[in-house]
């Protein structure tokens, strides 16, 4: 859905911004949308409206401006939800009252505490940080010890992020955990060793380390 950044269709603002009314009205009024991606720039207005789409099982918003998702904490049948370029976001705390909640993909929350995430006990998939698309900057979080209540998880991952206390023992605890992303820092290196004995995600981490290695190396060497 294409409600803003619509120069180029509409040069006329007063238009841009009666379209942008328009979508907010809709969508401020319950209907059978499951499925809702918000493809183009997302302020504060627009994502309110959602509030409107009881049914909503899965959202993707791009990216934007907004700031607060208190919006979305009564639509208790959201199964996945992304949230790209979320600058301004300044708490995830809604996001841990959605009891259906499974995947979940939050992207430049840089003002927001990601530790919080430890109640979305429902979570099956996560993935914060920072894609790296537009932006350099690291997303950080202050330890890992939040995620030891996330016993559903399957997969996580933490790309562009930098951990205050870099201990990596929490993710052993995780009994389901299938796919394991973190970067690769030099920080994190020994103990991806040591956890690759006994466990199988980390051991995938520890091969990345490798090639990652032997890749500089073989540049170095030429």
């Amino acid at each position: 859905m294409l409600a803003t950044q619509l120069s180029d269709r509409e040069p006329s603002p007063s238009r841009r911004r009666a379209l942008l009314n328009d979508w907010v009205r809709f969508l401020s009024i319950e209907t059978n949308i499951v499925d809702l991606d918000l493809a183009s720039r997302v302020p504060q207005e627009l994502l309110d409206a959602v509030r409107g789409q009881r049914g909503l099982e899965r959202l993707a918003v791009k990216w934007g401006p907004y700031r607060d998702l208190s919006s979305l904490s009564g639509l208790h049948q959201l199964e996945e939800v992304t949230l790209g370029g979320a600058t301004s976001v300044e708490s995830l705390d809604p996001l841990t009252s959605l009891p259906a909640l499974s995947r979940l993909n939050v992207t430049q929350a840089h003002r927001a505490d990601g530790t919080v995430l430890g109640r979305a006990t429902s979570l099956r998939e996560l993935c914060f940080g920072n894609d790296h698309l537009g932006s350099d900057r690291n997303v950080d979080l202050t330890d890992l010890r939040w995620v030891g209540s996330l016993v559903a998880l399957r997969r996580l991952e933490l790309p562009g992020t930098r951990l205050i206390d870099p201990d990596l023992t929490p993710i052993l605890g995780l009994p389901h955990l299938e796919v394991l992303r973190i970067p690769l820092r030099r920080a994190y290196r020994k103990q991806v060793y040591e956890f690759a004995a006994r466990s199988d995600v980390f051991a995938r981490v520890a091969t990345e380390y490798r090639e990652h290695e032997d890749f500089v190396r073989s540049n170095r060497d030429r």
